[in-house]
Parts: structure tokens; C-alpha cells; sequence
């Protein structure tokens, strides 16, 4: 017997739905029968108090749009934020409403923590080893390929106080700046005098004299030059590396012998036996005596390796009476620099479109001048003649010449045309990028001065390189033997101490040994060192100020939202949570670059062996690897932004943020271009205009009223660093200029794609962004 079903009552719910069809929705609001009955009952579980009035029933207004915003945001998490829960009956401490404040993080990368910090006590390591077995005073003095010190006395070792002067067998093995820390890979022997005249052994085969040979030709100590009877002899010398191949005149600088060579000689003019040229044409070339222009840029680098006096001192002088006007001028760099932000932030989407307009206007003029010159030449029966023409500019009297130059104007016209119609609502989102830029750099000014810190770590960790790298090239030990005990056993002799000099008289000084492998291998790993910490040094600050400028672009509030102190706070949070990320970020850098450093060695060595297919293919691996490098660079600093937003390891950010920027590619790009193209025009006008400012003054050809007037030895000095601090300063500007468009458009692409303006997942974007794009959040005013 089945019961009767009564309907249900007026205040039921409705029926539950049926399977398959989704719920039932009425067509109507169900009837409120009690809402003028009386007041609604209490919640459950609630106290009722006997002392509170009984209000008159009403019927409670739904709250407004926008604080249903409001109270969205504080319960449900905008785009993909972890947001940490407060424990039961606590609260955080925070009211700013920003997610990127109270977000949850967690170590990332703990393990590449851990390499990086063995690797730094290793580093250590090879330090203690490098002061262990150095002596820097071997790099300042002249010194020999034995180790003796020229025009000094050790003794019961050498005598060398009449000899107080270093040759160079072969000048132009010098021509790298790595000399100053491997030295000179060239036989190096103490003389008496410097070299006075140009000497080649070549000249020999015509005409054979000893006495020349004695005079004028560098051999080592064990040849004795009396003896050399022929030409044949004395090649076999110059073969073995005991005599030099050439000898030119030269001076003493700081104890070496410095070349005198000018490339054209004196009034322009090139006399017999005054260059190595004019020895070579003479007595013919053996490829092992180098050019004048390769010995005179060996000359410089050896100039600038031992510190020459007159010069140095001067550029001294100059530097003492003008650094107050070369300061005045990088700070008035600084301040045009700040304006120049400044002028992005009012004027940003101006000064791209009147930059896009000159570029079409410049093309589109180069056209119509190209088409009527073409025109008028052509009309008045001008012929084409394209074969040599010793007078360049006959080209531009042909009609085809041009036609040529009007077709190619015009294609680019055309080109920038279509591009221009394609990506025009890009170009209004790199606007808004700029423009929102600009707001959090001016809202976050120590953004501006963070720079200075960076630059201070690599300069710190530059140093401590140079330093290991001197004394690790200035290692080795003496090495003293009894030479009256040769054997076949010890064809050497039998080591002996060489504190006994002087005093055992069996036991002679050698020569100074070294164990060049792992001298070498310290030297190579010294070089990473040098490379990751720089790389990580770098990483370090584009994630510190990424977590900046993203703790402003998702505060709800930009006034009040953004933490007290958005930089100190990121740069905490990257020690803390992400030093692990930041150095397998910096590793891959860094292993890219001493791979290229590897394959240039590699490309040095194989020029000598003249194997042109190595070469070539040397080549290609080191434009390869810089491709790897650049792209590297590009994924870890999407990925730091990334991290600095989500807190994320690298591999997980690094996909993440790759991942996003394909799917906007185009927008990428245009912003990338439109960005770098502003900021590479400011750092120019700011740099060249400082640099003539600087000659118009420094010259003498502005004379201002209350300065005094500087006399200066060589003016280009206080220019040439004038130039290079307002690219530095201006650089530092631009670079975080540069790091606050990539954050903000990364985090513009996240707020796009993860919220879609509901209550429940709102836009973070500024109306002006969201205006570009023509969306708002829901009940936000239109």
C-alpha cells in the first residue's frame, strides 16, 4: 500500500532535479509570506538578547557592485595565488590588500642552494692556494723565462745588476690583455740595453757577420753568439727559440723594452732599416717576423700593462683638476634621465607614435626624392655604366642607381604600412605598458638608486677574480741542483735547497718551475667563479626588482596596497625562499660563457696552426653558443619575474612564463621593440648630448661666467669619462625602467588570461589598460 504524496507546502524548496536533465529553475522568486509577518527568525545556535530593541521588519538591500569586488578579493584568490590562511582566531597582521603579500612560499631549488655555496667555500679554496704559491712582485719587476730578476743580485743564484732591462723574443705573442695575468708566452731574457737599431736574422743570407750578430741579436745566456759561423746555424738558433728572429729599436719602460715603431715612420716616410716592413721587403719573409702594425699594437698592450709614467701622470693631472666638472656633468646625466621617465610617463604614447610617423615620413620622403631623381635622370638621357669608377659618386649620376635605392625605400614604407595596420592595438597596449611603468617607478623611487647595490656586488666579486687570477699567473718555486751529480737516473742533477745558496757551493740555481696544469686548471675555475657570480649577481637584482613592480601592479589600492619598502622586502624574500632558483638560473648562464671562453682560446690556437676549416667551424660553434647564451638570458628573466609573482622553482616559473609570452607573441614583441627603442633613443641623446656639452667646455670653446677655466693636457680624457658615466647612469635609469615594463606587461598577461572581471575574479589592471582593451569589472562603471 502505497502513501498518498501531499503537496508540499508554499515555503518548500523546490524538487530536487531530475537525473540527467540539470536543476529546475523557476520561472519565478518564490512568494516571501513571512517578510511582513514579523522579524526573521535568528540564525541558529545564536543567542537571542532580551535587551536588544525588536526592529521593524524590512527586506535587506543587496550590497553594491563593487563591494561585492571587494569581498570577492578577500575570499577568493585573484589569478594563481596561493594564499596562506591565518590560523583559528588569528588574523594577519597585513591589511594591505595585495596578494603578492600574503601569498604562500616555500625554498625552491634547495639542492642548487647547496652547490652554490660549496662551490663558494671551494673558490675560497683556491684563493688560500693561489696567496699559498704566488709572488705579485714577479709581475711588477721585470722578470726572465728562468724567474731571475733582471738588474737585481740573489746570491750564490745569479748576478744580474749589470742587466737591468727585459727583451722579448717575439713582441707580438704579447698582443692580448690575459699577458697581464698568463705573461708574455714568448722567450723574455735580461740585457744590458735596450735594442737600437732594426735587426732580422734574414739580413744574414746575403751578407754574414758576427760581430753584428754579437751586437745586435737577443739570444739566451746558454748560446754563445762568438760562435755562430753561418747563416745555417744561426737559423737552427732562431728554429730551437734560443736567439730572437728580430730585434727593433726600442725603450725602457719600467724595466722593459718597449718598441718605438710608428706605423708610416717619421714624415711619412719609410727609410731603409727603419721598420720591419722594410726588412721584410728587403730580405723576404719567413711568417716568423710580425708586421709593423701587429708589433705597434703589441707595443700598446705591453704600454698598458706595465703603466706608462709620462702619460699616466698626465691623465692624472687632468683627472685632479676636472673631476668636479666631470661629476657636475654625469649628475646632470642623472637628472636627464629622470626627466626622460618622467617625459615617458606624460608624453609616453605621443613620442611612439611621432616616432612611427618619422620613421614612414622618413622612408616615404626617401622614395619620392629616389623616384624623381630617377625620373629627371632618365628624362634628360643620363646612361648606366656599373663598371669601376674610380670616383664613387659617378654611381649616383645612373638612373638605375636610383631606381634601385626608390624601390627598396619603398618596400620598407610599405612594410612598416602593414605592420602599422596589424599591430596598431598592440602599439596602444605598449603605450599603457609604459605609462603604468612609469606610475610604479615614480611611486617606488629607491627602484632608481637599487642598481648602485648590484654594481657594487660585481665590482666586489671583479676584484677578488683579478686578484686570484695575479697571483695564481705570479706562482712557482725556485729550483736549485747539485749539478755535479748527474747521472742517468738524475740527468738533472740532485734537487737541493735552495736556502743553502751561498753557502753548499754543489748546489745551483736553475731556473723557477711551476706546474702549469694546475696552474691552469685553477685559472679555469677562478674564470667560472667569475662568471656565475656575475650572472647570479645579475639575477639577483631582476628578481628583486620584479617582486617590486609586480607588489604594485596587484595591489588593489596603489596608494595605500604597496608595501612600505617594495625593494629591501623582495630582495629578502629572494634570499629566503629563492637563492636556489637564482643560481641554476646563473649556472646555465655561466657554463654558456665559459664554453664561448673555450671555444675563443680554441679559435687563438688554431690560427696559428693556419687550419682554416677549424677555424670556420670554431666559428660557427661560438655564434651558436652566443645565440644559446642570448636566449638564456631572455627564459631566466621572464622565469625571475614569474618566480618573483608566484614563488615558483625555476623550471616551473621558466614554463610558465614561456608558455605565457607564446601565447601573446605578438604583443611581445611589439612591446619588446617599442620599449627598447625608446629606451636605446634616451640613453643616446642623454650620452652624446653630455659628450658634446662636455667637448664645448673641456675644449675651451664655451667660457661661462663664474667657472674657471681648465687647462688640461689631453681634454678628450675628462670627455671620454663623462660619455661613459651618463651611459652608466642613464643605463642604470633605463635598465629598471626597462625590468618595469617586462613585470608589468607579465603580470598584465596573467590578470588577462586568469581573471575575466566577475565578483569573483576581477581585473587588477588600471582603468586605462582596461579601457585599451575594452573590458571592466562587473558593476564598474563603463
Amino acid at each position: 500500500m502505497t502513501k498518498k504524496r501531499l503537496p508540499p507546502p508554499l515555503m518548500a524548496p523546490p524538487p530536487p532535479p531530475l537525473l540527467g536533465l540539470g536543476p529546475v529553475r523557476p520561472t519565478a522568486p518564490p512568494l516571501d509570506l513571512y517578510a511582513s509577518v514579523g522579524p526573521p527568525a535568528p540564525p541558529p545556535y545564536s543567542r537571542s538578547d532580551p535587551a536588544r530593541p525588536v526592529t521593524a521588519p524590512s527586506r535587506m538591500a543587496p550590497p553594491p557592485p563593487a563591494a561585492r569586488v571587494a569581498e570577492a578579493r578577500k575570499h577568493s584568490p585573484p589569478a594563481r595565488f596561493e594564499l596562506k590562511t591565518p590560523p583559528v582566531g588569528r588574523r594577519f597582521k597585513s591589511r594591505k590588500e595585495n596578494p603578492t603579500l600574503s601569498m604562500r612560499r616555500g625554498c625552491t631549488d634547495v639542492c642548487c642552494a647547496l652547490l652554490f655555496f660549496v662551490f663558494l667555500v671551494a673558490w675560497a679554496v683556491v684563493a688560500g692556494i693561489a696567496f699559498m704559491w704566488g709572488n705579485p712582485e714577479r709581475l711588477i719587476h721585470p722578470t726572465d723565462s728562468l724567474g731571475r730578476t733582471c738588474g737585481s743580485v740573489k746570491k750564490g743564484a745569479y748576478d744580474l745588476s749589470s742587466k737591468p732591462f727585459l727583451v722579448f723574443f717575439n713582441l707580438a705573442k704579447c698582443a692580448s690583455f690575459s699577458t697581464v695575468f698568463t705573461g708574455c708566452q714568448t722567450p723574455q731574457m735580461c740585457v744590458e740595453h735596450c735594442p737600437e737599431e732594426y735587426f732580422s736574422y734574414l739580413q744574414m743570407q746575403v751578407y754574414f757577420s758576427n760581430a753584428q750578430i754579437v751586437k745586435d741579436l737577443p739570444c739566451l745566456d746558454s748560446v754563445n753568439k762568438a760562435s755562430i759561423s753561418s747563416f745555417a746555424q744561426l737559423k737552427q738558433l732562431v728554429d730551437q727559440g734560443q736567439c730572437a728572429a728580430y730585434a727593433v729599436k726600442s725603450a725602457p719602460v719600467l724595466g722593459r723594452c718597449i718598441p718605438q715603431v710608428v706605423v708610416g715612420a717619421v714624415d711619412g716616410a719609410v727609410k731603409a732599416n727603419q721598420s720591419l716592413d722594410a726588412l721584410k721587403h728587403q730580405f723576404g719573409d719567413d711568417v716568423k717576423i710580425p708586421s709593423d702594425l701587429m708589433l705597434n699594437d703589441s707595443s700598446k698592450v705591453i704600454e698598458s700593462m706595465v703603466n706608462n709614467d709620462p702619460w699616466i701622470v698626465k691623465i692624472a693631472a687632468d683627472i685632479s683638476v676636472s673631476w668636479w666638472a666631470i661629476l657636475s656633468f654625469i649628475l646632470i646625466a642623472a637628472v636627464c634621465a629622470f626627466l626622460w621617465t618622467v617625459v615617458l610617463r606624460i608624453f609616453g604614447s605621443f613620442m611612439i607614435w611621432l616616432s612611427i610617423l618619422a620613421i614612414m615620413a622618413a622612408f616615404g620622403a626617401g622614395s619620392a626624392f629616389s623616384w624623381w631623381k630617377w625620373w629627371t635622370l632618365t628624362k634628360a638621357g643620363a646612361i648606366n655604366d656599373f663598371s669601376f669608377q674610380p670616383m664613387f659618386q659617378l654611381y649616383f649620376e645612373m638612373p638605375t642607381t636610383w631606381m634601385v635605392l626608390a624601390i627598396i625605400a619603398s618596400v620598407f614604407l610599405l612594410i612598416v604600412f602593414l605592420i602599422l595596420l596589424c599591430v596598431r592595438s598592440r602599439i596602444r597596449v605598449a603605450t599603457g605598458m609604459i605609462e603604468e611603468s612609469s606610475k610604479a617607478i615614480g611611486s617606488m623611487l629607491s627602484t632608481l638608486v637599487f642598481p648602485i647595490f648590484t654594481f657594487a656586488l660585481r665590482f666586489i666579486f671583479f676584484v677578488m677574480w683579478a686578484t686570484i687570477a695575479i697571483w695564481l699567473a705570479s706562482s712557482g718555486a725556485d729550483n736549485c741542483r747539485n749539478l755535479s751529480a748527474k747521472s742517468d737516473a738524475n740527468p738533472c742533477g740532485i734537487s737541493c735547497d735552495c736556502r743553502t745558496l751561498g753557502k753548499d757551493p754543489l748546489c745551483s740555481y736553475v731556473n723557477m718551475t711551476k706546474d702549469s696544469t694546475k696552474v691552469a686548471w685553477l685559472q679555469g675555475y677562478n674564470l667560472f667563479a667569475l662568471f656565475w657570480t656575475q650572472c647570479f649577481v645579475t639575477a639577483l637584482g631582476q628578481i628583486a626588482l620584479a617582486g617590486a613592480f609586480a607588489s604594485h601592479y596587484w595591489a588593489v589600492d596603489k596608494n595605500k596596497d604597496v608595501p612600505t619598502f617594495p625593494v629591501f622586502r623582495s630582495l629578502y624574500i629572494a634570499f629566503r625562499y629563492h637563492i636556489g632558483s637564482l643560481a641554476f638560473g646563473s649556472l646555465l648562464i655561466a657554463i654558456t660563457k665559459f664554453i664561448r671562453a673555450i671555444l675563443d682560446w680554441m679559435d687563438k690556437k688554431a690560427q696559428t696552426t693556419q687550419n682554416f676549416v677549424l677555424h670556420y667551424i670554431l666559428i660557427a660553434l661560438k655564434c651558436c653558443f652566443w645565440c644559446m647564451e642570448v636566449f638564456l638570458k631572455f627564459l631566466t628573466k621572464n622565469a625571475y619575474i614569474m618566480m618573483a609573482i608566484y614563488g615558483k622553482n625555476f623550471f616551473t616559473s621558466a614554463k610558465d612564463s614561456f608558455g605565457l609570452l607564446a601565447r601573446n607573441v605578438v604583443r611581445a614583441v611589439v612591446i619588446c621593440n617599442v620599449t627598447s627603442f625608446l629606451l636605446f633613443l634616451g640613453k643616446a641623446v642623454i650620452a652624446v648630448g653630455m659628450g658634446a656639452c662636455s667637448y664645448y667646455y673641456f675644449s675651451g670653446l664655451w667660457i661661462i661666467d663664474g667657472l674657471p677655466r681648465i687647462e688640461l693636457y689631453y681634454y678628450f680624457v675628462p670627455i671620454i669619462i663623462t660619455v661613459l658615466g651618463s651611459y652608466f647612469i642613464a643605463s642604470c635609469f633605463f635598465d629598471t625602467y626597462e625590468m618595469a615594463v617586462k613585470t608589468t606587461f607579465i603580470c598584465f598577461l596573467e590578470d588577462s588570461e586568469q581573471n575575466d572581471g566577475s565578483a569573483a575574479k576581477p581585473y587588477f589592471m588600471s582603468d586605462n589598460l582596461k579601457n585599451i582593451l575594452g573590458v571592466h569589472n562587473e558593476g564598474a562603471k563603463i
